[in-house]
């Protein structure tokens, strides 16, 4: 779809884990994006963003999946009313009120929730075996016709996920037996001795993306309905570990890893400063796709725009060139100390790298681009009437942002990593493209209020110079007085933040939701791993912000700048 750059928007991102509504089960689900949805539509706000809804696996990263359509269960609603077989018996002696109410504190606890989750839905599941199933009511019927609408992806996700489970949890196929670390040799594989029942289990699992992809189609057209879009997101990468890997090896590469190069931006270790990001995904054996017409991506971006009006495109650089490692991360200790030369070494004379080619010869830049601009063409035709955004951040070659544009595809401007090279001022807010998600920062980047924070300290530092200079560049673009800055980021500072954003002439202007309370908390910080990414929520509901005195201005000022910009939604359709 062409994006109509004229009629400008707003949109706030938020993760659907962070989301709280009062009945859930310790993660956010489709009820409480029902409840944002309510929100943004009370707000004035036009598009509500996501991260990634497909199903993760032990890291827990929505850019990590274990399958490229297949949802994630732990955002189901479970609920006797929501779940086909669920009974009020099974769900209270399932889901005690001590048990739910230790999961609701703090952060996500993905085990458990997952556990809890998946407890219920076998329990639906057996009722539903029994009544629906055996009976041949519409219900299974509607089950039935999904399985066979979504053969290709569903039948060895089915068996994968059951394989799963018979081997603990763990996706890691290449730890489980030989004869089904393939999936056609695990298809003809004998299912004598599975526990459980294997055949009933991959029914489990085909029942359980049945529920899970109608209630996201309800959240799609509940959207509609309050003149609501939304808009999801199509990773660049899947798991090593996932099914389509599992499932398909001739589309993917596994001798390498995509990641991205070392940068001044995010340094969150020894080895990320040094070697830059191992993300650990396998890289696509793009002939591979083309001999099959680039089925497998048709496929992901079809569901994807099932469900939403818009996507972004996760690192859309790699479809042009990506930073390859040659070891997965799990190595990556062994190389943190090591030279390229001893690094070199251990992987028969490779480095990392840009693949399939770097841009730093002239006919290598345009070879690049010939490929990327190929698959952007399939993407869009993949994506009919859904419009698309590309996350084109990163050491970005000269050519990906006009190539893009030309093609209708929005890209993203950042007001603070936009600047005019010779002076490293600010870019001016008019000069910020059209065609672009204005925003302070995605779910890597931190939020304002820490940003600020960290300028201040680098003003008051060592390096306070510097820090100074910077300051002044900020207050200039922001509009204010470059020699009285303010020393905290208080709540006229965040208005002006908002203000500017709103002003300019960017198609969407996107707020992080921390960006519009005006929080610190982080829901993801890369090159770190554990507990802390991908599991932080919101400490209560959107509606109760509303009403906090702290917080309830900053809600309202954001919706008045909506207004004053011009930038509310003027039509109720069903479509984008």
């Amino acid at each position: 779809m062409i994006i109509d750059t004229k009629k400008k928007l707003a949109g706030i991102l938020v993760p659907v884990f962070a989301l709280r509504h009062p009945n859930d089960l310790g993660i956010g689900d489709t009820a409480a994006m029902r409840d944002a949805i309510d929100f943004c539509a009370r707000n004035k706000i036009g598009i509500l963003q996501v991260l990634p809804i497909n199903e993760t696996g032990g890291d827990n990263s929505p850019y990590g999946a274990i399958s490229s359509v297949a949802l994630d269960p732990s955002l189901i609603t479970i609920a006797p009313d929501t779940i086909p077989g669920l009974s009020q018996a099974d769900f209270e002696k399932i889901a005690s009120a001590d048990v739910v109410k230790k999961l609701r504190a703090g952060a996500v606890a993905y085990p458990q929730v997952k556990k809890l989750k998946a407890d219920l839905l076998r329990a639906a599941f057996e009722k539903f075996d029994l009544t629906d199933i055996k009976n041949k009511t519409e219900k299974a019927k509607s089950l039935e016709k999904f399985e066979a609408e979504n053969r290709r992806w569903l039948k060895p996700y089915s068996l994968f996920r059951a394989l799963m489970d018979e081997h603990d949890g763990n996706a890691c196929w290449t730890q489980w037996e030989p004869k089904i670390q393939d999936y056609k040799d695990a298809e003809l594989a004998s299912e004598v001795g599975s526990k459980p029942d294997r055949k009933t289990n991959r029914r489990f699992w085909s029942y359980v993306q049945w529920i899970a992809y109608q209630q996201w189609a309800d959240v799609k057209k509940y959207a509609d309905q309050k003149a609501v879009q939304l808009m999801g997101d199509l990773p660049f990468g899947v798991s090593r570990y996932s099914v389509d890997v599992w499932a398909e090896k001739q589309l993917f590469d596994l001798d390498w890893s995509c990641g991205a190069p070392p940068e001044t931006f995010f340094q969150g270790d020894v080895f990320t400063q040094k070697w830059g990001q191992n993300w650990g995904m396998p890289l696509y054996q793009w002939s591979e796709h083309r001999r099959e017409n680039y089925a497998w991506w048709r496929q992901r971006v079809k569901h994807l725009t099932d469900l939403f009006h818009y996507f972004r495109i996760d690192h859309v650089l790699g479809f042009f060139r990506v930073y390859a490692f040659p070891w997965i991360p799990e190595r990556n200790q062994e190389f943190t100390d090591l030279t390229e030369k001893e690094a070199a070494l251990l992987t028969d004379g490779r480095l990392p790298q840009f693949l399939p080619r770097s841009d730093d010869e002239p006919i290598d830049a345009e070879e690049n681009c010939v490929d990327g601009t190929a698959i952007m063409k399939v993407l869009l035709d993949a994506a009919g009437p859904s419009g698309i955004v590309a996350e084109d951040l990163g050491t970005v070659p000269p050519y990906v942002r006009p190539l893009l544009h030309s093609l209708g595809i929005a890209g993203f401007a950042i007001p603070i990593f936009e600047r005019v090279e010779e002076t490293r001022e600010f870019k001016e807010k008019e000069d910020l493209p059209v065609l672009s998600l204005a925003t302070y920062g995605t779910h890597d980047h931190q939020p304002i209020a820490a940003f600020y924070k960290g300028l201040v300290e680098w003003w008051h530092g060592p390096k306070g110079e510097e820090g100074w200079l910077e300051v002044q560049r900020l207050m200039r673009f922001l509009g204010l007085d470059d020699q009285n800055p303010p020393l905290t980021f208080d709540e006229n500072l965040h208005f002006v933040f908002m203000d500017v954003l709103l002003e300019t002439d960017c198609w969407v202007a996107m707020l992080m939701i921390t960006d519009l309370l005006g929080t610190t908390q982080r829901f993801n910080e890369p090159g770190l791993s554990g507990d802390l990414n991908w599991s932080q929520r919101l400490d209560r509901p959107l509606s109760v912000y509303e009403k906090d005195p702290q917080y309830a201005p900053r809600i309202k000022k954001f919706a008045e700048l909506i207004e004053k910009t011009h930038r509310a939604p003027k039509v109720l359709s069903a479509s984008v």
